[in-house]
Parts: C-alpha cells; sequence; structure tokens
C-alpha cells in the first residue's frame, strides 16, 4: 500500500468505472478518468492537509493499482476512525482486501494511538462482512435508513474493533505488519 499518485487515475477509473463495483460503495460508477482524476486529487490534498484519504492498494506482480483503503473519518478527539475500502472485481476474493484492513487497523492502533476503528457496510454486501470479521471487527448492529445515496436511504451495518481486542491478538498484529 502506498499514497495514491495522480498517475493512478486510469487503474481508479479501471475498476470505479465497473458498475459491479460502484453497487457496493456510496459513490456512482466513474464516467471519465477526468472523474477519476478528480479523485484523486481530492485525496492529495487530504494528504497535503494531515487528513485522512485512502491509500492505494498495488498488486506488486502487475505492477499497478487495484484499489484503495484507508481512513474516511479521523476523529482523534475521540481516538476512532472509519475504515473504508474498494478494489477492483477481479482481485475479489483473493484477500487483498482483507490485508489492506489489517495493515491500517495496525497503523491506527499503532501509529495513531487509536481506541476504535470501525467499518460500515451495505446489508447485500456479505463479502465485505467477512473481510471485516477477518480484520478482527465485531459486528454492532443495523444502522436503519442511515444513508441518503444514490437516491434512497440506505442501512449500514457496523464492525469495530477497540484497541484492547486488537492487543489481545497476537495473529492480527502480525497481519498488519506490511503498512
Amino acid at each position: 500500500m502506498r499514497k495514491l499518485k495522480i498517475q493512478d487515475a486510469e487503474d481508479i477509473y479501471r475498476y470505479a468505472s465497473d458498475s459491479e463495483v460502484a453497487r457496493f460503495v456510496t459513490w456512482e460508477p466513474h464516467e471519465s478518468v477526468i472523474q477519476s482524476k478528480k479523485v484523486v486529487y481530492a485525496f492529495l490534498e487530504c494528504y497535503r492537509n494531515n487528513q485522512p484519504a485512502p491509500w492505494g492498494i498495488v498488486h506488486v506482480a502487475e505492477n499497478r493499482l487495484i484499489g484503495t483503503c484507508g481512513f474516511v473519518s479521523y476523529k482523534p478527539e475521540n481516538g476512532r476512525a472509519e475504515i473504508g475500502y474498494a478494489i477492483a472485481r477481479e482481485f475479489w476474493g483473493h484477500g487483498y482486501t482483507t490485508e489492506a484492513v489489517c495493515a491500517v487497523v495496525a497503523f491506527g492502533f499503532r501509529k495513531l494511538q487509536l481506541n476504535r476503528i470501525e467499518a460500515r457496510c451495505f446489508p447485500n454486501n456479505e463479502p465485505s462482512e467477512r473481510v471485516m470479521q477477518k480484520a478482527g471487527m465485531k459486528y454492532e448492529g443495523l444502522l436503519r435508513q442511515y444513508m441518503l445515496t444514490k437516491g434512497t436511504y440506505r442501512d449500514l451495518k457496523v464492525y469495530s474493533i477497540l484497541r484492547s481486542e486488537y492487543e489481545g491478538n497476537s495473529d492480527q498484529e502480525k497481519a498488519g505488519d506490511s503498512l
């Protein structure tokens, strides 16, 4: 994982324009590389201002960006953050997202000294739920009609992990060594 670069816009467009990928996220499919560039510019601005923004997930063998993962919300005064992620459909089910989420969780607890890290997904996104579970997160509940997205109020499932749970699991600590 690494910070995004403007050159990543075409790789982002490749997966962000896929309607099947967009079905599980809050944003509409990207309609052009220009739209993907605008997203990258927004993330670069966040990096410059020390605000949370996703990192790129890079497939080493193919030497290309295949997704993003990182904090989409950061509340240091409350010791918590929320993780968001998206990955190209051709890489679903291979463990890349789980590896990325575990690395972000480790970074949050080790470097940012967070107490709580959470993630959310639409109720029909079972693969995302499995990622959260593999990262040690526990299901907390359903936020009913929590978000207006794509013209509809949508429910969200919430998962979280606490520092005490993370520190009590040596497997997770080892899993997070890639950031």
